[in-house]
């Protein structure tokens, strides 16, 4: 990895050459030189000029516009490098999982909800008694196939319009799964007819709060399947502690995917 003293006389040296020629081809050095015979007599100095100012818009151009492309092609390698990376512990997490269950396999996202951040629901909450509160889905590339749940969001306050497991888990703050959710769903959690439609086709979910320093909930993440899963005496402590330390894991080494949803409304 280059150093921070590498980085830093890489960048002056870049910016000062182009800089260096757009001073000489925009000021009076050049006829100063002449006339001080630093530079020959026979030499046409205008030209040097519009040459000067010329190389100088040039290598600007030229420098800024291979930096940022670099950028962009070192980025997009990072983000494709991170999604494998996150894909891959989520394989080994699931595959534990699924031993723990004593099943063969299961197919398992993994979602995150985010606070909902909005100038709106701001100045809503700023004149209101009661704060209005809702968490929002952060469907992950290499965690969680979106499917049709884009958009979805869960109520947590007021207390009493909360909604989902999302909303029992922010209210109880710990852990709370469903193991029949096409049944309960349907009259258990106040949700609406299109959250319904969203989360139609899972049978089984179990989500998990991340806190922040302040002790203040800050994400839930939610293990959600299509498949039937049974949580029982034997495997609730091993299901929990997978959970739960591969959530923490998550949160602490990878915090930008918990950051809120900002917006206007």
């Amino acid at each position: 990895m280059r150093s921070i003293k590498a980085i830093l006389v890489r960048g002056v040296i870049f910016s000062l050459i182009p800089a260096l020629f757009s001073f000489l081809g925009s000021t009076n050095v050049l006829e100063w030189a002449q006339k001080q015979q630093y530079v020959g007599a026979g030499i046409d100095v205008e030209f040097l000029k519009n040459a000067f100012s010329f190389l100088g818009i040039s290598l600007t151009f030229v420098l800024l516009t291979s930096n940022l492309i670099m950028a962009e092609i070192k980025e997009s390698i990072h983000r494709r490098q991170a999604t494998e990376l996150m894909k891959y512990t989520k394989e080994i997490m699931v595959a534990a999982l699924t031993k723990s269950l004593g099943k063969e396999y299961c197919d398992i996202n993994i979602r995150i909800f985010v606070p909902k951040r909005s100038i709106w629901l701001n100045l809503k909450n700023f004149f209101s008694k009661e704060k209005e509160l809702y968490f929002c889905i952060k469907n992950i590339d290499g965690l969680a196939e979106a499917g049709v749940t884009n958009n979805l969001k869960f109520q947590v306050l007021p207390e009493a319009d909360k909604q989902g497991l999302v909303g029992e888990c922010f209210s109880f703050r710990r852990m709370v799964y469903d193991d029949n959710l096409i049944i309960s769903n349907e009259k258990d959690y106040n949700l609406n007819d299109y959250q319904k439609n969203k989360t139609s086709d899972l049978r089984f979910i179990i989500v998990c709060p991340t806190f922040s320093e302040d002790g203040n909930i800050d994400s839930i993440v939610a293990f959600d399947s299509k498949n039937e899963i049974k949580v029982t005496n034997e495997n609730q402590e091993a299901l929990s502690n997978l959970i739960l330390n591969y959530t923490q894991q998550l949160h602490e080494k990878v915090p930008e995917l918990f950051k809120a949803r900002g917006g206007i409304l």
